[in-house]
């Protein structure tokens, strides 16, 4: 089984993906198209193009498995009160139905669930 950086790799190249940081933004674009995902943080310097879309990846699938704004801000400590939260989950959405737009939304989930059982691998192993 190939590792998700692998499959990161692949899709950079074959999608022909410019992936960049922008302050707590991962930027993912090809030609005109662009998606946006906030990811609450700035990455390392030495984050590379396929480390800044798991991170990216990460920020999607915590997003589609709450059920809504109010379940995401309890997901995350969130104050529903602050109107900045409310526009960064908005954003979220935005991204993700860009993204989905420059890869395709079956690759999308795909990809999510490439996260999802790795993340359940690592936390099943022995420490």
């Amino acid at each position: 089984m190939t590792s998700l950086i692998d499959e990161m790799t692949r899709l950079i190249t074959k999608q022909g993906l410019n992936v960049r940081a922008e302050g707590e933004n991962v930027r993912i674009a090809r030609a005109a198209t662009q998606a946006i995902i906030p990811t609450g943080s700035v990455p390392p310097d030495t984050a590379t193009d396929e480390h800044l879309l798991v991170r990216a990846l990460t920020v999607i699938t915590a997003y589609e498995d709450c059920e809504d704004f109010l379940d995401w801000c309890d997901e995350f400590g969130y104050d529903p009160a602050d109107a900045a939260r409310l526009d960064e989950f908005k954003a979220i959405g935005a991204g993700i139905a860009n993204f989905q737009t420059l890869i395709g939304a079956e690759r999308l989930s795909k990809l999510g669930m490439a996260l999802r059982i790795g993340q359940a691998i690592d936390m099943a192993r022995p420490r």
